[in-house]
C-alpha cells in the first residue's frame, strides 16, 4: 500500500515538473482546457448553491425567466443542447422540486410549455448573484476588455465547430460520489 502511495505521489510529482509550457499548450486539443476550466467552473458552481434542491439546472430557470417565464419544452433542450431524454429528466425533476410547471401547449397538445414557479422566482436571484460572482472569481486578474474578447472568442469557437462534422457526445457534470 505504502508502494502505491509513493508511486501516486511520485506520479504527481512528476507530472507537475513537466508540466507544458505555455508555448506548448497549442499542441494538445483545446477542448482538454475547456473541459478543465468547465469541470472547476461547474463544481465551485454546484458547491456555491449545494443548499439548494436545484442541482445543476439552474440555466433551465434563468433562460425561462429571460423568456417571459414560459417557453416550449424543446426550445430548452435546443438551447441547452440536451436529448430529449436527458430534457424530459431534468424537467421532472424540476417540476417534482416545485421550481417549474408542465403545460399543455393550448395551440399544439403534443408539445408542453414550461413555466415558472413563484418558489423559482424567489431563488433567482440568489442564482444569478452566485453565477455572477463566480464569473468575477473566474476571469480575476482579465480587463473588461479581455473578458469581453474570451466571451467574443467562445462564440466563434462555437460558430466555427457547429459547421463542422461531428459524432454528438454529451459532457455530464455529474458528482463523483466520494467512496
Amino acid at each position: 500500500m505504502k508502494f502505491i502511495s509513493n508511486f501516486a505521489s511520485y506520479k504527481k510529482r512528476r507530472m507537475i515538473k513537466n508540466k507544458p509550457s505555455v508555448n506548448k499548450m497549442e499542441e494538445f486539443p483545446l477542448a482538454r482546457y475547456l473541459t478543465a476550466a468547465s469541470k472547476l467552473y461547474v463544481g465551485a458552481i454546484r458547491k456555491r448553491f449545494e443548499q439548494l434542491d436545484i442541482d445543476r439546472h439552474f440555466s433551465v430557470l434563468i433562460l425561462l425567466e429571460n423568456s417571459a417565464n414560459s417557453c416550449t419544452q424543446q426550445y430548452i433542450a435546443d438551447y441547452l443542447q440536451k436529448d430529449k431524454t436527458t430534457m424530459v429528466s431534468i424537467i421532472d425533476s424540476l417540476v417534482e422540486k416545485g421550481y417549474i410547471k408542465r403545460v399543455k401547449n393550448p395551440k399544439d397538445r403534443r408539445e408542453h410549455i414550461i413555466e415558472l414557479t413563484s418558489k423559482a422566482r424567489k431563488i433567482l436571484p440568489e442564482i444569478k448573484k452566485g453565477i455572477n460572482e463566480m464569473n468575477l472569481k473566474s476571469t480575476k486578474g482579465l480587463g473588461k476588455k479581455e473578458v469581453n474578447n474570451f466571451y467574443k472568442t467562445l462564440k466563434v469557437i462555437t460558430d466555427n465547430l457547429s459547421n463542422e462534422s461531428a459524432i454528438v457526445v454529451d459532457v455530464s457534470f455529474e458528482k463523483i460520489k466520494n467512496n
